[in-house]
């Protein structure tokens, strides 16, 4: 079945008007806390609960709302993994600058200052950043004397040489006795002057400059303390600014190592406290089983820290019901019985959270035309049943033993969830027996972090369910050893799909194959014989050896057909089912005929329609005949179109059913070829339960056909039977033989 959706709509922010109103908690929850921090002084808040409750949700909602005022900016900071403090602090001041820079809140602040800080620090996450500055006065006395001599220089020289010379020479023997004793001094020293003055250089240079060289170099330190010091600084000033930081502190309990845990809430507690911001430390259920198990404990840092704590429960079945309701495009499918059974099984497997429901239904989504839909497997109806009364149960339980009591929220949630989780180790078991144990065992389960003091409340939770199935006939009970022990499985009225595998005992996967295999056998070979002869209703009470011995009397079946070589594996079978403990050999056997149980099925099938077509054809004059290399049966005529059919026995769809088709319509052409006659095909399709398979197969056939085969349109013919659906039914067989002879006037099935 498919029904119209709006998939756009799945998402686990999108919650419609009517489911909001439903979730009157989470409104209260999300009105306090709203006043709690626009109104309040500034505190620290735990917001616990399962992943994918919505607690993510909760908190993009309260953003939402306290963001129309300017005055406000949220930051972000997940918290995955074990952290030093001054990475988060790094990580921190960088948020705060991102946030505020892209707000209309960064407008506003009037402190220019403060703005440049903020960058500075942002950029001093990535580099070191430092500042310098010089001042520099020099004194200096430089005085030098240069004296050179040349031949150019000498002849200039030789003048005033010649001058003094004379000079002297004059005064000791008064050479020119023109010139007086006082004169030839004066020409001397003039002389004398005139030679250095000409023949010598005399360079004095004095130089004065003052030079005082004074270095600073400041350098930030980034330690924890001057990293908090900044921040708390900048909070600081952003609350005089008028400016309230609201810190959201998420995915803490993806920490998985408790000592981890712990340090990140130690080196955070001072930030916690500081009263400059609001904090919002968002956690699953550990953190939250921590903080009330801190309640007995002497000195704990947990009572410390949260002014408050707020549990967000998990979803309430009628808010789920009705968000699933909100995506059907067409209100009267909501009342659909096999839509509301499936809604329920949702629910159910979805552990009540909102994130799982919604990826549930989006694994079943497919598109036609840009339109979404979602495919409902009709023919799983009876499973859909199954789960929807065990919901029933459960919802039961949690109204009458878990929603009276006087525990937390929290609390509560945890005692529900476990209710789910048993449910699906019960069901992973499949048709192999199960003790009370292997389904709940407090001191295997459950660590030191859960509430310890809910052991006794479990053990009688789980006791309960385990009696309430019982009532309801979904599960049966088997005594052994004088009442020693107990063992408990599924009955034929529990439909019961397994999705998933329990990795703890991969042996027990085998098992499960190897009997749901077993069984189906048993359960279609009686069905076959049923059918064949009504007035006989004994058959539900004979075992699988003796409906053997019916079908090979009757000739549906060879003596090879499960014979003495295999008869082993019968007694495994009846072992399994009966909780009874495996011997080497049987294990060995299981594994060793794994391949041909699963050939069995498609040879009774092939066996059965072979049996019905020829005991109907024959007497209308054809030839039935089996076993050809390319076709299972074979059904010629002298006058009409001769039959030609394929058996198959298919619960999943593959990427080989393509080659399926284009190897029968390849068959069917050349077949007509040999024969010079327009002949039919029928492919006759046997399944558990799976239509699914079945309809890509024909979608794949006909668009095959469309493409590459149009002359063979009216001549391929689909008959789909499934177990849900009488599938070993020879009167449905007939009929529609009958509408594949005369269909020369009858429109093609496709």
């Amino acid at each position: 079945m498919k029904i119209k959706i709006d998939s756009q709509k799945i998402n686990s922010n999108y919650i419609d008007g009517d489911v909001r109103n439903t979730n009157v908690e989470v409104q209260e929850i999300k009105d306090q806390l709203v006043q709690q921090l626009k109104f309040g002084n500034n505190s620290s808040f735990l917001i616990s609960g399962y992943r994918g409750a919505g607690k993510t949700t909760l908190i993009s909602d309260i953003e939402d709302e306290i963001k129309k005022d300017n005055n406000y900016v949220f930051v972000h900071l997940n918290i995955s993994k074990y952290e030093s403090y001054s990475l988060i602090l790094r990580k921190l001041i960088r948020e705060i600058y991102l946030t505020l820079s892209s707000s209309e809140v960064y407008k506003k602040i009037e402190d220019k200052q403060l703005k440049e800080t903020i960058e500075l620090l942002y950029d001093h996450t990535f580099y070191e950043v430092f500042k310098s500055s010089s001042v520099k006065n020099l004194k200096e006395l430089n005085i030098s004397m240069e004296g050179s001599f040349n031949l150019k220089d000498v002849l200039k020289a030789i003048s005033p040489l010649l001058a003094v010379i004379i000079a002297s020479l004059n005064i000791s023997f008064d050479i020119i006795s023109i010139m007086s004793g006082f004169w030839n001094i004066i020409v001397l020293i003039l002389s004398i002057c005139w030679f250095f003055i000409t023949s010598f250089k005399l360079n004095l240079k004095k130089q004065k400059n003052n030079s005082a060289l004074e270095e600073l170099n400041r350098k930030s330190l980034y330690d924890d303390e001057i990293a908090e010091y900044h921040l708390k600084n900048i909070l600081e000033k952003l609350k005089k600014e008028d400016i309230k930081v609201i810190f959201v502190f998420d995915e803490l309990d993806k920490i998985e190592n408790e000592v981890d845990m712990n340090n990140t809430i130690s080196d955070l507690k001072p930030l916690l406290l500081s009263n400059l911001a609001s904090f919002i430390v968002i956690s699953g259920q550990k953190l939250y089983y921590k903080f009330i198990n801190s309640s007995v404990l002497d000195d704990s840092i947990m009572t410390s820290i949260f002014a408050k704590t707020i549990h967000v429960s998990l979803s309430t079945n009628i808010s789920l019901k009705k968000l699933f309701n909100s995506y059907i495009n067409e209100p009267s499918d909501v009342n659909n019985e096999l839509i509301n059974n499936y809604s329920d099984s949702l629910i159910l497997n979805s552990y009540r959270t909102l994130r799982k429901f919604n990826n549930l239904i989006l694994q079943n989504i497919e598109w036609e035309n840009n339109e979404s839909y979602l495919y409902i497997d009709e023919f799983n109806l009876n499973s859909y049943k199954t789960d929807s009364i065990i919901l029933e149960i459960l919802m039961e339980m949690t109204e009458n033993s878990i929603e009276i009591s006087d525990h937390d929220n929290g609390v509560k949630d945890f005692l529900t969830y476990q209710l789910f989780i048993w449910i699906k180790k019960m069901k992973l078991k499949g048709k192999l027996y199960f003790t009370n144990n292997e389904i709940y065992s407090f001191e295997e389960d459950y660590s030191e972090q859960y509430p310890i003091w809910t052991k006794f409340q479990l053990n009688e939770i789980c006791n309960e369910l385990i009696s309430k199935l019982l009532d309801k006939k979904l599960l049966e009970k088997t005594i052994l050893n004088d009442g020693d022990e107990i063992l408990y499985r599924w009955t034929v009225k529990a439909d019961i799909k397994v999705e998933g595998i329990n990795k703890e005992d991969e042996q027990s996967i085998d098992k499960i194959r190897f009997l749901d295999s077993m069984n189906e056998i048993e359960r279609h070979s009686r069905n076959i014989l049923m059918d064949l002869k009504e007035n006989d209703q004994d058959y539900n009470k004979k075992s699988l050896n003796k409906i053997r011995e019916e079908l090979i009397n009757i000739g549906i079946v060879k003596e090879y057909w499960l014979n003495n070589k295999n008869i082993d594996l019968v007694e495994v079978s009846s072992k399994i089912k009966h909780g009874q403990k495996l011997s080497v050999k049987d294990t060995d056997n299981i594994l060793k005929n794994s391949n041909y149980v699963r050939n069995v099925m498609p040879q009774l099938f092939e066996n059965y329609c072979f049996y019905v077509v020829d005991k109907y054809l024959s007497p209308l004059n054809y030839n039935v005949t089996k076993n050809n290399r390319e076709l299972d049966i074979i059904a010629q005529h002298n006058e009409l179109p001769d039959i030609v059919i394929e058996v198959k026995y298919k619960n999943f769809s593959t990427n080989h059913d393509i080659d399926i088709a284009y190897r029968l319509l390849k068959t069917l052409e050349k077949y007509n070829d040999n024969t010079q006659k327009k002949n039919k095909l029928v492919l006759f399709w046997f399944s558990r339960e799976n239509e699914k398979a079945y309809e890509k197969f024909k979608n794949q056939i006909k668009k095959i056909i469309s493409n590459d085969y149009p002359e063979l349109k009216d001549d391929v013919y689909l008959f789909y039977a499934s177990e849900n659906e009488s599938g070993v039914n020879s009167d449905k067989m007939k009929v529609y033989l009958d509408e594949v002879i005369q269909s020369s006037s009858v429109r093609t099935r496709l």
